[in-house]
């Protein structure tokens, strides 16, 4: 089978790993780019095109929209779904000058490879298009699935002309199922890097230092200040027992991170309503204890999705966090155990392997 994904970029390189399990399975699987990487994934035909990375794009949409830039907030939605359509008429200008802008370079990669109709199946990331006037996917025979990373659905809207050809709709985020009905929920597809470090967990005996980790890629939305506060104030409670050190793993390469990541014995990731990413996958692969805040809709949707597996989670809230990071602190006896359930379950649906075979079950690759 012939399959193209189509992708903005190829953020955090879950389009390109995709791609290489397909091909694992034998399908003939290719990925085209439009943007220039943002950081140093593989890639397949990245077409690197102008425009919208340029310095002064991001100000001259700010004029044009005069406010109607959507933010990207890190937290669920509800409701309706909504779908995407220019701000103004100098707004559609602007994608139209974009797009004959972009048009050489988009046909001529297309041709490289054969164009849209030699593909069996049309993997459209982020339900977006090669160009929004004319859209080259609403007029295109072959089927199209619409694949949903991160924010798109919910600050630009969905684009009318792909999904209504699109003859599935799979999701990473759980809100994107509340926004849309029609999502399918898939579990992130992780791999862990060449240099993850390898590790048995052992937790600390009394006396020995407890090194409790958190990172935060975003303070605000992690909750990183109440995490800090509820953490410093258990500290003289345990002292007799352990001593305690927050490793704050913030603003380092990704191969540090992991390693200070590994060191740890408890990993604290968020409260509020984000759940958890991949910051959590990574310490669960570890073995190492997580504690996260899941929404009690979370917790029993996950479960759906698991089978009625529950999830490895130590669930803290943020009105109760003191309590809820002092509970786990007292369950030393629970942690090795949990630990090697939570390796368990990260591995068994967040593997990329599990994630195609998960969309492949759907009928989508034949």
């Amino acid at each position: 089978m012939r399959i193209l994904h189509l992708a903005i970029e190829n953020f955090a390189g879950i389009p390109m790993r995709l791609v290489k399990e397909e091909r694992r399975l034998g399908h003939d699987s290719r990925l085209i780019t439009l943007l220039s990487p943002m950081q140093n994934y593989e890639e397949d035909i990245a077409l690197r095109l102008p425009a919208l990375n340029a310095p002064f794009v991001p100000l001259l949409r700010k004029i044009i929209r005069a406010g109607n830039t959507p933010s990207i907030i890190n937290k669920r939605h509800e409701g309706a779904v909504k779908y995407w359509q220019p701000a103004n008429m100098l707004d559609a200008a602007l994608f139209r000058l974009r797009d004959w802008y972009w048009q050489a370079s988009i046909h001529a990669a297309l041709e490289q490879i054969g164009g849209l109709e030699s593909f069996d199946l049309i993997f459209a990331d982020g339900g977006h298009d090669f160009t929004r006037f004319p859209q080259l996917l609403a007029q295109t025979s072959v089927p199209i699935v619409s694949m949903y990373y991160g924010s798109d659905m919910r600050t630009r809207g969905i684009i009318a002309g792909v999904q209504e050809k699109a003859r599935a709709t799979f999701t990473f985020e759980h809100d994107h199922t509340l926004l849309f009905p029609e999502a399918q929920f898939l579990f992130y597809p992780y791999e862990a890097p060449v240099y993850a470090p390898s590790r048995s967990y052992l937790p600390p005996q009394e006396g020995e230092t407890l090194r409790i980790g958190h990172a935060p890629t975003n303070r605000a939305a992690k909750g990183t200040d109440l995490i800090l506060a509820a953490l410093e104030s258990l500290r003289d409670e345990f002292s007799e027992r352990y001593s305690l050190e927050i490793v704050l793993i913030e603003k380092l390469p990704h191969r540090q991170a992991m390693a200070a990541k590994a060191s740890c014995h408890v990993f604290i990731d968020s409260i509020g309503e984000i759940g958890y990413g991949v910051n959590s996958i990574e310490s669960l692969l570890m073995g190492i204890p997580t504690a996260v805040e899941i929404m009690p809709d979370f917790a029993l949707f996950l479960q759906e999705q698991c089978k009625g597996e529950t999830h490895p989670f130590w669930n803290i809230r943020r009105a109760t966090l003191r309590e809820d990071i002092r509970a786990l602190l007292l369950a030393q006896d629970k942690w090795s155990s949990m630990g090697q359930y939570g390796a368990a379950w990260a591995a068994r649906y967040h593997s990329v392997e599990s994630v195609v075979a998960r969309y492949a079950l759907c009928t989508i690759i034949q």
